[in-house]
């Protein structure tokens, strides 16, 4: 029976274990696991097993937070026609993609063209990393209105190109408003 915890958890962790390991022999399959645990999902977004009865923590809570590790430990997972924020050591407490700017609590930057910006975003806490897919390299990316470096260690941020578009890590020090521009 397809459930969209147990199989999405499963496929998670058989997608982390190819990454750590270097045995793709589960890969393939986890990609389907992923994909079997949909199945319970209408086109409205709800989720019901197949005796109709809602799993409210596994439908809506866990199932997702598996999804996102599978992305975390394979970007090439992760859509190509969008930019996600795929993980962080801290809680995102505001997250507003380009088209949707000023969502929510509004942008605390001095920017003077929005269609410039790809991703603004602030984390709880001072210090952490993020892993974020992206379409494209932005051009600059700041840490509280200050620049940020492009650096492999330290406080600074690493792009790593992939077929299309690319994975972008940050590491911040002591700071957590981070702004993405083109």
């Amino acid at each position: 029976m397809p459930g969209n915890s147990h199989s999405s958890r499963q496929a998670a962790d058989e997608i982390l274990y190819v990454t750590l390991s270097g045995d793709s022999s589960l890969y393939d399959n986890a990609v389907h696991e992923l994909n079997w645990a949909t199945y319970p999902v209408g086109n409205d977004g709800r989720n019901c097993y197949p005796g109709d009865e809602p799993w409210l923590t596994d439908g809506y809570g866990d199932y997702v937070r598996h999804f996102l590790r599978a992305m975390d430990a394979s970007p090439s997972l992760a859509p190509l026609n969008a930019d996600h924020i795929l993980s962080s050591t801290s809680i995102i407490q505001q997250a507003d993609y380009k088209g949707n700017l000023r969502k929510f609590y509004g942008l605390n930057f001095d920017t003077p063209d929005t269609n410039s910006v790809i991703l603004y975003y602030r984390a709880f806490d001072k210090a952490g990393s993020e892993r974020i897919r992206l379409k494209q390299k932005p051009a600059i990316v700041t840490i509280d209105n200050k620049p940020m470096k492009e650096s492999k260690t330290g406080e600074g941020f690493e792009w790593t190109a992939m077929k299309n578009g690319g994975l972008l890590t940050i590491r911040r020090g002591n700071g957590n408003k981070i702004l993405l521009l083109k």
